[in-house]
Parts: structure tokens; C-alpha cells; sequence
């Protein structure tokens, strides 16, 4: 064997050795880093650990991380994942510049799971903030998050606050420092993909979130096939409630969203979209008028926009072919009354609970009242007013008044005929009272009063009380007959029973008084 052979012999074994010597030093130093900086309420186990010095990779196989005491609003968090694998690890930088720079980090089929906080946790383990100190800076180009599973339990592992059969996600520019790593969002990024299939949450006791899928990106957000709906049926919420309740089943079959952004300031969430289309949304609500009637005070849609736990401002929302049903049920033994609206189109304008916004909240609607009258709606409040203003106005035309009857019989024991050609009203009020006028162009209006088993008419209450309704003569030129509006809020309705009695209050003014404009 020459020499020149002999000592490429030895320089291969030098530099496979070397090579050798140099991985086992590097995974002893990943496994001491480990031992070091993560945490003692965090425990990170793995199967396998893997390393290539050459392409800058670092392979964890079979991968379980628990986290016990108090991490934001969870106690635990478990999470497992077939692969936390880490390529392009820049060892120069590391040397020599003090920062950690790797090309991608992937989490391959991670399953999160967390345990919230019980109320007043008291143990010091739970209670400490365990804060990560960072002496370098941190670079990735890319984290991916592939084919995850995400739980939310409550915290007695009872109740899943949130599933999400499958995630997807991808962060591209993941940084952080000694002092990004201390803030409420401790990195930043640049562009994001999210990929949600099967997602469900319990809101509160009584309703339920699902969604089938959501892709959210820098730009935009497009949800398909959300329903929010209440966990109980119809008749269950009849049965173990004994005040009235409403049964809601909202259906959307696409939601998208354009221009969003989210901010952390002061603790507090703020999220801003510039525009959000609700498509063909369909909304059930049901009562049972028969239950005892819940007194405690509603609050208008001012406060609740108030006492939100976020901050929110959206320039536009855009609702497509909608449609909106509600029943009443009362002890009648007979089919529940529904009043509907189909073809709804609305804009709503300005809807935010930011107090810098001064623009009033404003909504334009348009919808067909029992699939005949054109109706139309135009409302504005201010969510900060003290005294919770509000001005509406709208109309009705070409109302066939017999299509309510399918309401009026089995909730009213009335019955109506003939039409109303055009009507518009103007009401401003506020929490207590309101007050407006009305006008409306009718024909042949008449009223029946019905017996107790809504099969045959009153003649004698009929008759007394069509004696008090004007049929439509000593009207201006135009044919109308005005009427004025003036009321008291019933603070335990809703804002739509409020606006039922104002018009209620205008159309028997129109109906029983002198018709003239004042």
C-alpha cells in the first residue's frame, strides 16, 4: 500500500471519527441545553433523538411534553407528536454572531391537549409565572404545524371546552429576544396560513359552536358551514326550564372575511376586519310563551356590544339572502305561529365597542315579510351612549295582511284581511321610552276575534271592534293616514319586542284616530 493511500486511510478514519465524535458531542449538549432551560414544571420526554452536523438537522422521534402550573388561563398542557424534526441549523451563527438561526421547525401529528384553571387556584406550583429567559436571538424561516389535533378540557377533564379534529399551520419568520420572549405574544411573524377541519365549542350552558372547516391567511378568512345552536331540542328546553327561553339554530353556509388584523394592547384583544360576508344565514328562533316569563332586565345591543371581552371594529358587514323564522308556542294544543323574513339583505356599518370610533352604529335591511310585503329597515345607535339612543325607520309595501294570520290565530286569537299598500314609520328613543309617527295607505283592514278553539269567529267582539277601525277613507291626497307613536320600553324584552310595540301603538292611532297629520 503506498503512502500516499495509507495516509487517505487515515484521514478518512480521522474525519469519521471526528464526525462521530462531533454527534455524540452535539447530542450530548442538545440533551445537557434541554436539561437546562426547559423549565421545572415542564417535562419533555422523547423516544429518539437524531442529529445530521452536515444538513444542520435535529430529529425528535416520539415526542411528549408536559407543562403543569398556571400558563395563562390552563394548569396543564400536554402535547405529543410522532416528529418535532428541526433542518438548517446554523452553527456559524451560533459561534460566532450569538444568535440561533434553523431553517424550518415541523411538529408532524402533534395532539394538544389542555386542562384550564380551576376558580381560585391556590397552590404555588400553579401560581408562578416561570418566566423563559433568553440570552440570544431566535430566527426561524418557517414553523409548520402538520395534521395536529387540539382539546380544551375544563378542569376536571369533563367538559371539552374546545375540539379541533385537524390543524394545520404555517408561521413564516418566527423571531424573538431576551425582550420579545417577555410579552403577551412572545415571538413575531410575518405571513400565516391556518387550516381548521371539525371544530367544536360549547358557548356557555346552553349553546353550542360548530364549524366544519376555516383557512385563515394574512388577507382573508373563508369558514364553511358554521352552526350555532342551542344544546338543548325544543322540546327538552320545554321540559327542563321553567322560564321562558329561546331555542336558537343559526345556520351559515359560508362566511368570508377580507382585510383582518389582531392586536394585543394593555392585556386586552383587538380585532379589526374591514369586511365580513355572512352568505344565505338562516335563523330559528323558538318560545314557549307558555313557561313563566323571565323578569330580569335585557339589555340593548349598546351594552352588550360594551360588556364583550374583546375589542372589535369592523368597517362593513355584508348579509346575503338570509332569512330569519320565530315561533311562539302557547297552551293551545295548536301549530306554533311563525313570523318569517326571507331574501334578507342588510349592510351594517361602523359596528364597533372602541371607544375612539365616534360613527354611529348603522344598519340597512331589506327582507320579505311572510314571503309577500317588501319590507325595509334603517337603524342607527351609538354603543356609548349614556342612555342608549337609537333611530329607526323603515316601511312596508304590498302586505297582504291574511299571510299573518298563520302568527295571529294561535298567538293572538285574531285574524286579519285586506292590504296595506305603503307604510313608514320614524321612531327615536332610548332604554326607557320612544316616541315617532307613522303613516300607512290601506285597503279593506279588518280584524276577527276567534273562540277559545280558533275555529270560529266572535261575531258580536268582531263586529264592536271593526266599528273603531277606519276603512281607509279621510285620507290626504295621497291616500295615507297618519298616526302617532309613543311608548315605554318593558325592560325584560327584547329590542325587537321594543320595536313591536311602537309600531303596534302607530297602527292602532292609524286605525282608531282621526288620520290627520299633525
Amino acid at each position: 500500500m503506498s503512502k500516499i493511500l495509507k495516509w487517505l486511510v487515515l484521514l478518512l478514519i480521522f474525519c469519521v471519527g471526528g464526525y462521530l465524535l462531533a454527534k455524540w458531542k452535539m447530542k450530548k449538549e442538545v440533551v445537557s441545553f434541554l436539561e437546562r432551560k426547559v423549565p421545572d414544571h415542564i417535562d419533555f420526554s422523547y423516544e429518539q433523538l437524531n442529529i445530521s452536523l452536515i444538513k444542520g438537522n435535529i430529529a425528535f422521534k416520539d415526542v411528549a411534553v408536559i407543562s403543569l402550573g398556571k400558563q395563562t388561563s390552563s394548569c396543564e398542557i400536554k402535547v405529543d407528536a410522532e416528529m418535532l424534526s428541526i433542518s438548517g441549523f446554523d452553527y456559524w451563527k451560533i459561534l460566532f454572531q450569538k444568535s440561533i438561526f434553523i431553517k424550518s421547525l415541523t411538529l408532524t401529528k402533534p395532539h394538544l391537549n389542555f386542562k384550564t384553571c380551576p376558580e381560585n387556584v391556590d397552590n404555588e406550583v400553579a401560581s408562578k409565572s416561570n418566566p423563559i429567559k433568553l440570552l440570544k436571538e431566535i430566527f426561524i424561516e418557517e414553523i409548520i404545524f402538520d395534521a395536529g389535533r387540539v382539546e380544551i378540557w375544563d378542569s376536571n377533564e369533563e367538559v371539552a371546552l374546545i375540539a379541533v379534529d385537524q390543524i394545520n399551520l404555517t408561521l413564516k419568520e418566527v423571531a424573538t429576544d431576551p425582550d420579545i420572549i417577555t410579552k403577551y405574544v412572545p415571538f413575531t411573524f410575518t405571513d400565516y396560513n391556518i387550516e381548521i377541519q371539525n371544530f367544536n365549542a360549547p358557548l356557555g350552558k346552553f349553546e353550542k359552536l360548530e364549524m366544519q372547516s376555516m383557512v385563515i391567511n394574512n388577507s382573508t378568512v373563508d369558514i364553511t358551514d358554521i352552526v350555532l345552536s342551542t344544546v338543548y331540542s325544543k322540546a327538552e328546553l320545554s321540559r327542563e326550564f321553567t322560564y321562558q327561553r329561546d331555542y336558537v339554530h343559526l345556520s351559515i353556509p359560508l362566511i368570508k372575511v377580507e382585510d383582518h388584523n389582531y392586536l394585543v394592547s394593555n392585556d386586552s384583544l383587538h380585532v379589526n376586519l374591514k369586511e365580513l360576508l355572512l352568505s344565505q344565514p338562516k335563523l330559528e328562533v323558538y318560545r314557549d310563551k307558555s313557561k313563566l316569563e323571565d323578569f330580569r332586565n335585557k339589555p340593548l345591543y349598546g351594552r352588550l356590544l360594551q360588556k364583550l371581552p374583546f375589542k372589535v371594529a369592523i368597517d362593513s358587514i355584508f348579509i346575503k339572502k338570509g332569512a330569519i323564522v320565530y315561533e311562539e308556542n302557547i297552551p293551545n294544543n295548536v301549530k306554533a305561529g311563525a313570523l318569517s323574513f326571507e331574501n334578507l339583505d342588510a349592510v351594517i356599518s361602523n359596528l364597533s365597542n372602541k371607544k375612539n370610533i365616534e360613527d354611529p352604529v348603522q344598519i340597512q335591511l331589506n327582507a320579505d315579510l311572510m314571503g309577500t310585503g317588501k319590507f325595509h329597515l334603517n337603524w342607527q345607535f351609538d354603543v356609548y351612549d349614556s342612555r342608549s339612543t337609537f333611530l329607526i325607520s323603515g316601511g312596508l309595501a304590498n302586505f297582504n295582511t291574511s299571510s299573518l294570520n298563520d302568527f295571529l290565530v294561535p298567538n293572538l286569537r285574531t285574524q286579519t284581511t285586506g292590504t296595506i299598500d305603503q307604510l313608514y314609520f320614524t321612531i327615536s328613543g332610548d332604554e326607557y321610552a320612544a316616541a315617532g309617527d307613522i303613516k300607512m295607505r290601506y285597503e279593506d283592514f279588518k280584524f276577527q276575534v276567534l273562540n277559545k278553539e280558533r275555529n270560529g269567529v266572535k261575531k258580536v267582539l268582531s263586529f264592536i271592534g271593526n266599528l273603531f277601525i277606519n276603512d281607509g277613507s279621510k285620507t290626504d291626497e295621497n291616500g295615507y293616514r297618519f298616526g302617532d307613536i309613543e311608548t315605554e320600553r318593558i325592560k325584560n324584552k327584547s329590542f325587537f319586542n321594543y320595536l313591536w310595540i311602537n309600531l303596534e301603538d302607530g297602527l292602532l292611532d292609524i286605525l282608531t284616530g282621526n288620520g290627520r297629520k299633525d
